[in-house]
């Protein structure tokens, strides 16, 4: 067993039609030692499926003739890499040997809840290629190429995988190697790992949304090391969410659209003090994708939410007609959507960021200028008023502004709550809650009315001279919509008056 630190740091990535020969043609791996094995696994669960709610997975490993059983922690979604604990024993056999859980602290209570034993849900049948890399004195990385498939019963899914997983080191050198493979052939990042798409292929279910875990920066944190700790919160909440929204889940494309915009914001708070050229460079992708994951959360909203609600008030309108064409829209822009996410682009950009940002972990000037090596503490009032001060130029017309301005002062507003509550370590939670209580609750209004300008904005492209017969549910849509949009105006001029009343906690 691996006593000293359980813990699993890996990427992994899904590879396109011959991508293979070209990484392994690459001088990289001229002087690595090429080990090849067969690996039959077997993963157990209860018929209830405790393990897994539980957020573990139970394999059991044939390696030749020996059996390696193996249990792991769902990742911890800080990072672009996947980072969970993972425990190792040999076992005799094929059986899983649950005495040897039973003495973790940490599983011993989910191994307390199994009644019934345990029982094999799939299986994975892989040949792997692995590479031992030292890529400088401190850092060692396996290099995994994985051929073969996943079978849960009569069902099966191909595997076409590499994986780098951190044997030593920092995570630094890991995500400068996964940039320069991903030069060489088309690979896209993926946060499925083969238990979750075992998983999928029993059941039919996708793992779930993920949602984002806020970074503990403490007061005697570093400007530089605050910002690669956000930003690891940011970009693990975008990873760990990319699995489950190409196999569906609307909340998971959510969460993912989330990041993205935190991602930016992160961005925009440390700004005055960052590298133009980077920043500029991340904030035009991280808002070129954001348009396009923008798209396809508004339809799945009009067609999930809101077109969901009105026909429970419109009964008899033929609101389905309208909801049959924009379901068309929405796949359209799911498949838009697929299409950026295993695209180079993407995963460039995730890695270029992470890059970027454990850099400055070691050498702060290499973020920007010198006062990113000093404390958060001293530079977080200036950065928060920044923020602040633009929120609350924004809403001071709120109540007679257009919706483009309403949705502006929105997005300004979600951009400074996040900044409070990644921020929030500095200061006494009592007076951080009181802030983002008012600034909250004016953004709750405004999703409110944004909702309903998208609303009328997905109808009118639907209801078109080519489609005369979307023209009166149309009409009664809209009639709807107007009477929302107008209950959450009533609300907005209360609610400025509050957050503009706010005092702030950092001066």
């Amino acid at each position: 067993m691996k006593s000293d630190n359980p813990r699993e740091i890996e990427l992994k990535f899904q590879l396109r039609p011959g991508s293979r020969k070209a990484i392994e043609a690459s001088p990289i791996f001229a002087n690595a030692d090429t080990k090849r094995s067969h690996l039959v696994t077997t993963y157990f669960d209860t018929p209830e499926g405790i393990l897994d709610r539980a957020g573990l997975t139970l394999r059991v490993r044939r390696i030749g003739k020996h059996h390696v059983q193996t249990v792991k922690s769902r990742a911890n979604g800080r990072g672009v890499a996947s980072n969970r604990n993972e425990w190792e024993w040999e076992i005799e056999g094929t059986t899983p040997d649950l005495g040897r859980l039973a003495r973790i602290p940490a599983l011993a209570m989910a191994v307390r809840n199994i009644n019934r034993g345990v029982r094999p849900v799939f299986v994975t049948d892989i040949r792997r290629t692995t590479r031992l890399l030292r890529l400088d004195s401190n850092t060692l990385v396996e290099v995994a190429l994985d051929e073969g498939a996943i079978k849960a019963d009569d069902a099966r899914e191909l595997v076409n995988e590499l994986e780098l997983e951190l044997k030593a080191g920092s995570a630094g050198p890991m995500y400068r190697l996964a940039l320069q493979l991903h030069a060489l052939a088309p690979i896209w990042i993926s946060s499925d790992s083969k238990a979750a798409r075992g998983w999928h292929l029993r059941t039919g279910q996708a793992e779930g949304a993920r949602f984002a875990q806020m970074p503990k920066v403490s007061r005697r944190i570093e400007a530089a090391a605050a910002l690669r700790e956000i930003l690891s919160g940011t970009l693990g909440h975008l990873t760990a969410n990319i699995g489950s929204t190409l196999r569906g889940d609307p909340e998971a494309l959510h969460q993912m659209r989330i990041a993205i915009r935190e991602t930016r914001a992160t961005l925009q708070l440390f700004e005055r003090h960052l590298d133009a050229s980077a920043v500029g460079r991340f904030s035009l992708e991280l808002r070129r994708f954001g348009e396009v994951f923008g798209a396809a959360r508004d339809w799945d909203v009009f067609c999930l939410e809101t077109l969901s609600r009105a026909m429970a008030d419109l009964s008899g309108e033929r609101l389905e007609d309208l909801n049959l064409a924009g379901e068309v829209e929405r796949q359209f822009a799911h498949a838009a959507m697929a299409n950026a996410v295993r695209g180079r682009d993407f995963t460039a950009l995730l890695l270029g960021v992470a890059v970027w940002a454990e850099a400055g972990l070691t050498d702060p000037s290499m973020l920007g200028d010198r006062h990113m090596g000093e404390r958060l503490l001293i530079l977080a009032p200036s950065l928060l008023k920044r923020v602040e001060r633009k929120a609350k130029r924004r809403a001071k017309r709120a109540e007679t502004c257009s919706a483009i301005g309403r949705h502006r002062l929105r997005k300004a507003l979600k951009k400074l709550c996040f900044d409070v509550e990644s921020l929030s370590g500095l200061y006494r939670s009592h007076a951080v809650k009181n802030y983002r209580i008012r600034s909250e609750a004016l953004e709750g209004v405004l999703g409110a009315a944004n909702d309903a300008a998208v609303t009328q904005r997905l109808v009118s492209t639907l209801a078109t001279v080519k489609r005369p017969d979307l023209a009166k549910p149309a009409a009664a849509l809209r009639h709807w919509n107007k009477r929302r949009s107008q209950i959450a105006l009533d609300a907005l001029d209360s609610a400025v008056k509050d957050f503009r009343a706010a005092s702030v906690f950092w001066a």
